[in-house]
């Protein structure tokens, strides 16, 4: 499993290298990379970049290795969920978008190579990265949670499958050590990652439209740098997205007075601000076909209201 972070970057090459140094007798080695289509410009570069350079280096090539990123189907989107249907931000009462863009991709791909008994799933969580993650870390996987939040190495007797986290123990100091200095001398293109992609060690990755965190932290210092100081609109319209979605007027009411969906006049005009945006930067935000979806579902009656 691998997502463009420091963590999982180092579970690949460990993985690799394992098998290469001990010649284990693999069938095949498949890394998996979800693209949310709004993962953070430069983790995602670097992600898709160094997937390629797996691909292609000398030293792989006589493993049986095979990278995969896999997408969200379309009406699982973010924008199709936020405007189309209605949605709003995710918060931590209503997290909808983890399981939508990136678990299921993942686990829709992984039946396809998956074989009952012989396949691991590795994965890069450790303890210490936040008291949320190690209560996952210590609870079973045995429903098959979120790729991985099971402990070390735990079995999961409904997928019949093993997840196993090599890193678990490792501090983050230790997997910026290892990055740094023991992956490049094998040849990994990792030196660079601290400094030109995170930017400094205390930030997290993901997605440049989470609003599950109440401060974009990694956004900040990404666009410190100047050579990504043009992303900072990125950074406002997350804020001009919250600051909306906010308003009284921003939602429909269900007939209990609750508030349910976005109201179609604020979708309207956060998919305006949306594309105005796109056009400024000169990056791709939204595709056509999720554009398309979206005003379907505007005039759908489940959608359209409540």
């Amino acid at each position: 499993m691998f997502s463009g972070g420091k963590d999982s970057t180092a579970t690949v090459i460990v993985a690799l290298e394992t098998v290469l140094k001990e010649k284990l007798p693999v069938n095949r080695i498949d890394v998996v990379y979800a693209d949310t289509l709004v993962e953070i410009p430069v983790i995602r570069s670097f992600a898709l970049q160094f997937l390629e350079f797996l691909a292609e280096f000398d030293r792989l090539q006589f493993l049986p290795l095979f990278c995969h990123v896999v997408y969200p189907a379309l009406e699982e989107r973010f924008w199709v969920c936020l405007l189309g249907k209605g949605y709003p931000p995710p918060h931590q009462r209503f997290r909808w978008c983890t399981k939508r863009l990136k678990i299921q991709p993942v686990k829709n791909r992984l039946k396809s190579f998956i074989k009952p008994n012989q396949t691991a799933i590795v994965t890069g969580v450790r303890f210490g990265e936040s008291k949320e993650r190690d209560r996952r870390l210590y609870a079973s996987c045995r429903r098959g949670g979120e790729c991985g939040q099971g402990m070390w190495f735990e079995y999961s007797s409904r997928l019949q499958t093993a997840y196993f986290a090599p890193l678990a123990f490792w501090k983050a100091c230790d997997v910026w050590d290892f990055l740094n200095f023991l992956a490049p001398t094998w040849g990994y293109p990792t030196r660079t990652l601290e400094r030109e992609v995170y930017n400094g060690r205390e930030t997290r990755f993901g997605c440049w439209t989470c609003t599950v965190v109440r401060q974009d932290k990694t956004m900040e210092m990404i666009t410190s740098r100047p050579e990504w100081t043009h992303l900072r609109p990125l950074i406002e319209f997350r804020e001009r997205m919250l600051y909306l979605s906010s308003l009284p007027e921003a939602r429909y009411h269900r007939p209990t007075g609750e508030p349910g969906r976005l109201s179609r006049e604020i979708r309207e005009q956060l998919l305006y601000e949306l594309l105005r945006l796109q056009e400024a930067l000169g990056l791709s935000l939204i595709e056509e076909k999720e554009i398309a979806v979206i005003k379907a579902l505007w005039t759908s009656p489940r959608y359209g209201k409540y």
